[in-house]
């Protein structure tokens, strides 16, 4: 049996990793691969490529390059921007030269930050919990009715690969380890049976404190009433939601109503980021929710 007190929307989202942009090669744009964001040589003046389109690509990202688009060429420009940012890093000498140190620098910035949390205090009373590796606890769940394993929500393109998230040791709920697939909590009811099903997801990856990925919500946003979503199980079934509504929260806001309900019915509570970014906290200042129900 799951029983509720206050819950807190304390921190959600952020992961931040690889740049996920299009950049240009020496002199027109194209994309590159993501195998070509490997920083493995040193960039100076004179240097041209991907990767200098990648680096440079960064540097716009973040305010320090003023040309509209990467060149793919190293010259007095991006010199000049690489030492700001090699400035604002505590990187010495801020001369403008992509060595070992930089590259070192820039990895840190864009691996994942570590990740804020919705705090659920003893939401789950009562369960049976299972230890898995490291700190995490998740709350057994009922294999055999069929674990969710896609998310669809086709006005958002969205196709998505579903996650089992439990709570960590410390109370908190764990959320995808990365910004495509989504997470469903597992001390939530299961997509299909009676009661709220909780999903996350992120909304966008930060490198450097700028935005350059979006996330699998991303548009989360722009869902409205009526809009319909589904989650399909390993069994192969299928269960459709209607949006019946959207909020956002304060991130120390009471929000038990996202996870329990009383009415009977089947519902689908959707989780991700909005509002301003504060680096300061590695968070956004909302909370946007998205309540859903079964459609029979």
């Amino acid at each position: 049996m799951r029983q509720s007190t206050k819950i807190h929307l304390i921190a959600l989202l952020l992961a931040a990793s690889m740049l996920g942009s299009n950049a240009s090669a020496e002199s027109a744009p194209s994309a590159f691969s993501a195998a070509e964001l490997t920083f493995t040589r040193n960039l100076t003046v004179g240097a041209r490529g991907s990767d200098v389109s990648a680096l440079q690509q960064f540097l716009i990202a973040g305010g320090f390059l003023n040309i509209a688009t990467p060149t793919g060429y190293f010259g007095a420009l991006t010199r000049t921007a690489l030492g700001k940012w090699q400035a604002s890093m505590d990187i010495a000498p801020s001369v403008g030269f992509f060595g070992p140190i930089s590259r070192a620098k820039l990895y840190i910035t864009t691996t994942a930050v570590p990740i804020s949390v919705i705090r659920i205090p003893d939401i789950i009373v009562g369960t049976t919990t299972a230890p898995t590796a490291g700190t995490t606890t998740i709350p057994m769940v009922d294999t055999n009715s069929g674990l969710p394993i896609r998310l669809n929500i086709p006005k958002l393109n969205v196709d998505a690969n579903v996650q089992h998230n439990g709570l960590t040791q410390a109370g908190a709920m764990e959320i995808p380890n990365n910004i495509v697939d989504v997470g469903w909590f597992t001390g939530s009811a299961q997509p299909g049976e009676i009661g709220t099903a909780v999903m996350t997801g992120h909304v966008a990856q930060i490198r450097g404190g700028v935005l350059t990925k979006p996330g699998v919500f991303m548009n989360l946003r722009e869902l409205r009433a009526g809009d319909r979503l589904s989650v399909t199980n390993d069994r192969g079934e299928s269960f459709t939601y209607a949006v019946r509504e959207s909020r956002l929260y304060d991130p120390n806001s009471d929000a038990t109503t996202v996870f329990v309900s009383a009415d009977g019915g089947a519902h689908l509570n959707i989780i991700t980021c909005e509002g301003t970014w504060n680096p300061g906290q590695l968070s956004y200042s909302e909370r946007l929710v998205v309540f859903t129900d079964a459609v029979r």
